[in-house]
């Protein structure tokens, strides 16, 4: 993690976001998304929308994790939050709460979520 500590000793800004998007990836295979079927058929999923809280800071060498929730789902958008802790101690680090849409990459739009992902996203939202 030494590349990503800037000089103020501490993970730098660019990386959360990074580590939030390779969570968001973690947590669509886990799913069961079939990314080469949305390849396929020219479609993927793209943020609209990324708000994050820096809480505690993050130093070189600190094992962290990240967990994720659904915590909301409409036909076209999906709302998760990521809670990023450390490791050993359980202490929030960070959090985010991201929107993604499914991208039609030819028409470069929005397109509607297919009825079975978005089924099993909306049973994954806690009360």
């Amino acid at each position: 993690m030494a590349q990503e500590v800037d000089s103020n000793g501490h993970m730098n800004v660019q990386f959360y976001t990074t580590k939030y998007d390779m969570a968001s990836g973690q947590f669509m295979a886990q799913l069961g998304i079939d990314f080469a079927q949305m390849k396929a058929e020219q479609k993927g999923f793209a943020y609209v929308e990324m708000n994050i809280r820096y809480i505690k800071e993050v130093l070189e060498d600190d094992p962290i994790h990240i967990e994720t929730k659904v915590v909301a789902c409409s036909r076209k958008v999906v709302t998760i939050f990521h809670t990023l802790k450390h490791s050993l101690t359980g202490e929030v680090a960070s959090t985010a709460e991201a929107k993604w849409v499914v991208l039609d990459k030819v028409a470069r739009r929005a397109d509607l979520l297919d009825d079975k992902t978005r089924q099993q996203l909306e049973n994954m939202i806690e009360s």
